[in-house]
């Protein structure tokens, strides 16, 4: 009989996992549902086109026109003894146009860079949509836990209270201990509203992120608390993610990986590019043309006109304004604006890095002492009850111990949510918060 139980347990609890919202179906739906993904995938597309332009400007520029007209002269005298000249003109021509010159080279390159920048931009916004889907989910499972320990706390603050009562009938205690009861019953009362509003909000920022209302339901029947060993039993929260093994080794990886610092590189490497093409403005340009036409009917005298030309340009700038020397001194700046962002990005991610690694580290120490802050505390409340009935502790005794634990409660849930929410951004940082690293 005990072992059919149990297997009955095991199957509902089972069944229950099975219908739980899972984190990865979570970023799969914020994926496809948030506008600025597909934003950005259209931007992608763009800068794919613009490097085919970039390659197309290497091919030579052809042009055919045609041209048909009606001539009519008189002369006079009239030597051809007719009264007047009549020729319909007709002309054909090919023009082909080939520039040589090496800032389309450059062009290339920066085309190159840019789709690049694009591709990074994407993956920037990817992590920022799956961390912020992360950040609501576990806020909305914080605070589902959160409102059961306020409400855990209400229902035992009720009981208290009625016991109270009845003991003050029986001139057990005073009156004061019954507005002692009543006064903390009011105040986890309000917390309990409290829980719930932050309980709304989270799941409206869900709903904002995810295109959906979350289904958080890990057991069979929407009567069951959340937790039944609250708020120990963090395994519902999931697993938390895989992140690099030392400080040391997460700067190296963010340095590498992280989409934005990434992208002050590529752009400090264009900015250089747009230096070399204003020197370019100094020298010489070359371009060879040739064209074919053919011309019909262009005078009286002529019946037909074929022409063959091939060309070699060269422009050699003298003076434009002095703007050559303006822009080579604008592309300059440009860089040394561009290299400063670089370095202070660097030194803003190696912070934002060491800061979310030091979050990691201290919330795991404090974690320790709060489990052991919960225990300590919920035997503390044992035992002051037990001594209340034989008259030495007294109701707001009791009354402040049930605070402790639902305070001590609070802290734990906070500090792992705390910890999960400090590693998903630390793989941020690091450039790692992707489908193919979180193995969904």
């Amino acid at each position: 009989m005990q072992f059919k139980l149990i297997l009955s347990f095991l199957i509902i609890f089972e069944f229950g996992i099975l219908k739980a919202e899972e984190l990865k179906d979570v970023l799969r739906d914020a994926y496809n549902f948030f506008p600025d993904i597909e934003k950005s995938k259209v931007d992608f597309q763009n800068a794919r086109k613009d490097l085919q332009i970039s390659k197309t400007d290497f091919l030579p520029s052809l042009e055919f026109s045609a041209s048909q007209g009606r001539n009519l002269s008189k002369s006079f005298p009239d030597t051809s003894k007719h009264n007047f000249t009549g020729v319909n003109p007709t002309s054909f021509d090919i023009d082909i146009t080939q520039p040589l010159s090496f800032t389309k080279v450059i062009n290339l390159k920066q085309a190159r860079n840019s789709l690049k920048i694009s591709d990074l931009k994407d993956k920037s916004v990817i992590q920022n949509v799956l961390f912020r889907a992360s950040k609501a989910y576990y806020t909305v499972l914080k605070d589902y836990f959160l409102l059961d320990v306020s409400k855990k706390n209400e229902e035992n603050l009720i009981k208290k209270f009625e016991a109270t009562e009845k003991r003050f009938e029986f001139r057990d205690i005073t009156k004061t201990d019954v507005f002692q009861a009543k006064a903390r019953l009011a105040e986890a009362t309000s917390k309990r509203i409290e829980a719930e509003n932050n309980l709304d909000i989270s799941i409206s920022d869900f709903e904002t992120v995810v295109g959906r209302k979350p289904d958080i339901n890990w057991f069979e029947s929407n009567n069951t608390q959340v937790t039944t060993s609250n708020p120990k039993d963090w395994s519902k929260f999931g697993v938390l993610p895989k992140i690099p093994s030392t400080l040391e080794q997460s700067i190296d990886v963010g340095l590498k990986n992280n989409p934005d610092y990434v992208q002050t590189l590529i752009q400090f490497e264009n900015a250089k590019f747009d230096i070399r093409k204003s020197n370019l403005n100094f020298t010489p340009e070359f371009s060879v043309s040739g064209s074919v036409g053919k011309a019909l009917d262009s005078s009286r005298s002529v019946e037909r006109k074929d022409t063959y030309s091939v060309t070699a340009e060269v422009t050699v700038p003298i003076f434009n304004k002095g703007h050559n020397v303006l822009n080579l001194e604008k592309s300059k700046n440009s860089a040394i604006a561009s290299m400063k962002s670089m370095e202070a990005k660097k030194l803003d991610l190696r912070f934002q890095i060491q800061s979310a690694w030091k979050k990691i580290e201290s919330t795991k120490s404090s974690i320790k002492s709060l489990e052991i802050s919960v225990e300590s505390n919920l035997m503390a409340v044992e035992g002051v009850s037990k001594e209340a009935n034989v008259g030495t502790r007294t109701t707001l005794e009791i009354l402040d111990a049930e605070k402790e634990v639902t305070q001590s409660e609070s802290n734990l849930v906070n500090a792992q949510f705390q910890l999960i929410i400090s590693s998903f951004e630390l793989l941020k940082l690091c450039g790692l918060l992707n489908f193919s690293y979180l193995g969904i």
